[in-house]
């Protein structure tokens, strides 16, 4: 069985990331740290440098454990080709930088995209005269005019922290009238509970450092296209710098071969607390995918099987509400970042996009009061005692 099987159930192709050992191999993939391959002859060499040949030569280049994590993700989210970066963030600039090329119209993108994202698309707008085009989804009219003259356009649904779901369908069905290409970032979703190449997206991306590692304990990123990945794209993720080692591609190889279980557990949490906390007098309104009205509802139903272990909500009292309760905390943790087994907490005005002006945050409707809940795999009794304690004393 390999990577890219597609023909059993997540769990089990989970379980056999990496690919069914042949003969006495590892069953556990290996890990080629090195930085660089033995070349052979110089006619071999040639055919390797030229792509004639399947090969390595320096591990910024290419290295089998990296491509194995690549051919894993690439299979999750039902991809044909996927590049390994150094970070989230790197894999978005790559993705941008690859669908924008040749483009003469704006990167359009929405206000509460994630903080990272943000930031990337200000320095790149400041530095390199990029235009970036932030519409709000919410008025799917003016969305869609926007995205039909896009040059690319970059979205995340659900966003990072209020969980606002965009019709990948109609998205893509503007953006591809007018020749864009449309990049999803589906760290939140998840392939678990997401697959936007079904609706015809050209490129995921994911910050591996989450929900798919899940231990907390390794940075990186991916991106992965629908379609067959070109000697340019390559060149692009080669040259731009954001590369991963070994040791970091194996540490999500094997994080992945309990990613569904993971997923399950946090899917279940997630749904749960969400519905806990909408009934708590001291929280105002909950963000979390599938417990919004109308047209949000519409969308969870038409491309989401799960809200996975992510959610945010507002305390009534503001932020010095906010403040108390994360100094109350006493198993949930305050850290940043999302995914891991264990649950953290984090107040996004003041963490994740305290680089946005205030102007901006109140555009992208990140209140002060707002707190952004990872929802880990904990007994859900002892979350519920936690947060009801932090709530109420």
């Amino acid at each position: 069985m390999s990577s890219n099987d597609n023909s059993t159930g997540m769990r089990t192709r989970c379980v056999h990331l990496g690919g069914r050992p042949e003969g006495n191999e590892p069953f556990v993939p290996t890990i080629a740290q090195s930085t660089v391959f033995n070349l052979g002859t110089a006619e071999e060499a040639e055919a390797i440098f030229s792509g004639e040949k399947p090969g390595y030569a320096y591990t910024r280049f290419g290295n089998p454990t990296v491509q194995k994590l690549a051919e894993a993700v690439a299979s999750l989210e039902g991809g044909t080709g996927a590049m390994v970066t150094s970070s989230g963030n790197a894999a978005t600039l790559c993705a941008v930088t690859i669908a924008m090329a040749g483009r003469k119209g704006s990167l359009v993108t929405h206000p509460d995209i994630y903080g990272g994202s943000h930031e990337l698309l200000g320095i790149l707008s400041d530095t390199f005269g990029l235009q970036v085009n932030v519409v709000n989804p919410s008025d799917e009219a003016a969305w869609l005019k926007a995205v039909w003259q896009a040059g690319a356009v970059l979205l995340e649904t659900p966003s990072n922290p209020l969980m606002r779901l965009i019709d990948l369908r109609s998205t893509v069905e503007a953006a591809h009238g007018n020749g864009a290409q449309v990049i999803v970032d589906n760290t939140v979703a998840t392939p678990f509970n997401q697959r936007p190449f079904s609706f015809g997206a050209d490129w995921v991306v994911q910050s591996t450092t989450k929900y798919l590692n899940g231990h907390s304990n390794v940075v990186g990123g991916c991106l992965v296209k629908r379609e067959k990945l070109l000697a340019e794209d390559r060149r692009v993720h080669k040259n731009l710098g954001g590369t991963v080692n070994a040791m970091e591609a194996w540490l999500v190889l094997r994080g992945l071969r309990t990613f569904a279980l993971r997923m399950e557990a946090h899917n279940r949490n997630g749904e749960a607390i969400a519905d806990w906390l909408s009934r708590h007098s001291a929280v105002s309104k909950v963000y979390y995918p599938g417990r919004g009205e109308g047209r949000q509802e519409e969308i969870f139903a038409q491309q989401m099987s799960g809200g996975s272990g992510f959610l945010a909500f507002e305390l009534a009292g503001g932020g010095e509400a906010a403040e108390q309760f994360l100094n109350r905390m006493r198993l949930v943790t305050h850290a940043v970042s999302l995914g891991g087994m264990e649950s953290l907490a984090t107040r996004p005005a003041m963490s994740s996009h305290r680089g946005m002006s205030p102007e901006a945050r109140r555009e992208a409707g990140i209140a002060d009061g707002l707190i952004r809940l990872s929802v880990g795999t904990e007994g859900l009794d002892d979350l519920i005692a936690d947060l009801r304690q932090a709530l109420e004393q």
